[in-house]
C-alpha cells in the first residue's frame, strides 16, 4: 500500500524523532531520525542489504572474492608455485567475473578450459588445478561453507599438445664427455651424471657427497628470487633422496676436494651461485665449442643527470640444463634400471612425468631393442627346429 505522507506508518517519539519498527529476515529492526525521509531511507537500505545477503547465501560469494582468498593462501607456498599460478588466477577471475560460486557449473569450467586449447596440456591442466583450488578454498572456509566443486566434474579438452623437451644431441653429450675435467664443464657434468633439477644441483655442497660410498645426498634446493639465491626444500617430498656418484663426476670434483665441506660445488665457494652467475657460467662453457649464440641488448644508463643507452652483448647457450635431466632418464632406461628405481633416482612422486615428459626414444635405444628382439626370435627359431627334428624320432 502506497504512502500518502512520508510520516505514514511512523511513530513520533517525545523528543521529536520519527521511528519505524519492521521485521526483516525474521528479526525486528528499528529505524529512527528527525527526518522521516531518512527513516524510510534507512529501512530501504536494510531491505537491500538483506536481499544481497540472501542472494549471497543462495548463490555464494563472488568468484573474485574467493579467488582473492586463495591468492593469499598461495602467498605462503613456494616462490615457483606462486609465479606459475598467479597469472592463472588472474585468467580465471577475468573469465568468471561477476559470477557467484553457485552459478558456475561444470560445463562453464569446461568452456573456460576449451578456450585455452591452443596451450600445452600441462598448462591447461595446471589451470584446472587452480580453479579446483579456488572452489576448495570456498568449501574449506568457515565463513562461506561452500558445498560443491564443479571443477572436479569438468573434463579436460581433447587434443591438447603434449610437448617433450628433447635430450641434448649426441654432439653436445660428447663435448661434455671429452672435456669433463675442464672446470667450466663442471655444471654440465653435474647435470649429465645426476639428472638433477637446476635448483637441486645448485644446492649440492661437498658435505652432501659421500666419496667413500659414492653417494650424493639431495636434501635441499636453491630458488632464485630477483637474482639472489634462497635455500629452500626440494620441489617435491620425493626430491629428498640419495643418488649414485658416478665416476666421471667424482673425477671432475677432484679439483674441489680440498675446499671446506660447506662449499657449493657449482659456485666453488661457500655461497651458492646467483641466477646471473649461473647463466654466465653455463653459457661460458658452451660458447667454447660453438653451442651458444650472442644476444645484443640495449640498456639505459644515467650519468650526471643525463640518460643514455648502451649496447651489451650476452651469450646464451643453445642447450639448457634440464635437457640433461631428460638424458639421465634415457640412460637409466638404456641401463635397464627398473622403473620403480628410476622414479626414486629422478625424484618424482609417480611415473607419469617419466613416461609423458622425460623419456624420449633415441635411435640407439630403438636399435638396441631390435638387437635384443632378434636374439629372442633367433632362440625361438632354434628351439622350434630342434622340436621339429626330434618329433619324427619319437613317433611310433
Amino acid at each position: 500500500m502506497s504512502r500518502r505522507k512520508n510520516t505514514d506508518g511512523l511513530y513520533q517519539k517525545a523528543d521529536g524523532r520519527w521511528e519505524l519498527s519492521e521485521i526483516i529476515d525474521g528479526k525486528r529492526r528499528w529505524f529512527s531520525s528527525l527526518n522521516p525521509e531518512k527513516v524510510w531511507g534507512k529501512r530501504d537500505e536494510a531491505i537491500k542489504k538483506s536481499a544481497a545477503k540472501k542472494t549471497e547465501k543462495d548463490l555464494g560469494p563472488l568468484f573474485d572474492e574467493v579467488a582473492d582468498a586463495y591468492e593469499i593462501k598461495l602467498g605462503k607456498m613456494k616462490y615457483g608455485t606462486q609465479r606459475a599460478y598467479e597469472p592463472m588466477i588472474l585468467r580465471a577471475k577475468e573469465w568468471f567475473k561477476g559470477k557467484r560460486m553457485h552459478e558456475i557449473e561444470p560445463y562453464m569450467i569446461s568452456q573456460f578450459l576449451q578456450s585455452l586449447s591452443g596451450m600445452a596440456h600441462t598448462t591447461v591442466s595446471n589451470q584446472k588445478t587452480v580453479v579446483n583450488a579456488i572452489f576448495q578454498t570456498w568449501i574449506d572456509s568457515p565463513a562461506w561453507h561452500g558445498d560443491t566443486n564443479p571443477a572436479e566434474l569438468a573434463k579436460m579438452p581433447r587434443g591438447l599438445k603434449r610437448g617433450k623437451r628433447k635430450p641434448p644431441t649426441d654432439e653436445q653429450i660428447q663435448i661434455v664427455k671429452s672435456h669433463y675435467m675442464d672446470y667450466d664443464a663442471l655444471p654440465a657434468v653435474v647435470f649429465l651424471c645426476t639428472g638433477e633439477r637446476r635448483g637441486e644441483a645448485c644446492g649440492i655442497q661437498l658435505k652432501d657427497i659421500d666419496f667413500k660410498r659414492n653417494v650424493i645426498h639431495i636434501t635441499k634446493a636453491i630458488k632464485h628470487i630477483h637474482n639472489q639465491p634462497n635455500i629452500t626444500c626440494t620441489k617435491t617430498e620425493a626430491g629428498v633422496r640419495d643418488i649414485p656418484l658416478l665416476s666421471m663426476l667424482c673425477a671432475a670434483l677432484g679439483q674441489l676436494r680440498a675446499l671446506p665441506p660447506e662449499t657449493y660445488i657449482l659456485s666453488g665457494t661457500v655461497k651458492p651461485l646467483t641466477a646471473s652467475q649461473y647463466t654466465r657460467r653455463w653459457a661460458a662453457f658452451w660458447r667454447k665449442y660453438g653451442i651458444a649464440h650472442a644476444v645484443v641488448r640495449e640498456k639505459k644508463r644515467i650519468r650526471n643527470g643525463r640518460e643514455y643507452k648502451i649496447k651489451q652483448t650476452d651469450w646464451v647457450a643453445d642447450v639448457c640444463a634440464h635437457q640433461f635431466r631428460h638424458e639421465y632418464v634415457c640412460m637409466l632406461c638404456e641401463a635397464e634400471v627398473p622403473e620403480e628405481i628410476a622414479i626414486l633416482l629422478v625424484g618424482h612422486a609417480n611415473a607419469q612425468m617419466i613416461h609423458e615428459v622425460y623419456l624420449s626414444l633415441k635411435p640407439q635405444m630403438v636399435t638396441t631393442a631390435g638387437h635384443k628382439l632378434n636374439r629372442i626370435l633367433s632362440n625361438a627359431n632354434v628351439n622350434a627346429e630342434k622340436t621339429y627334428y626330434l618329433a619324427p624320432q619319437n613317433a611310433t
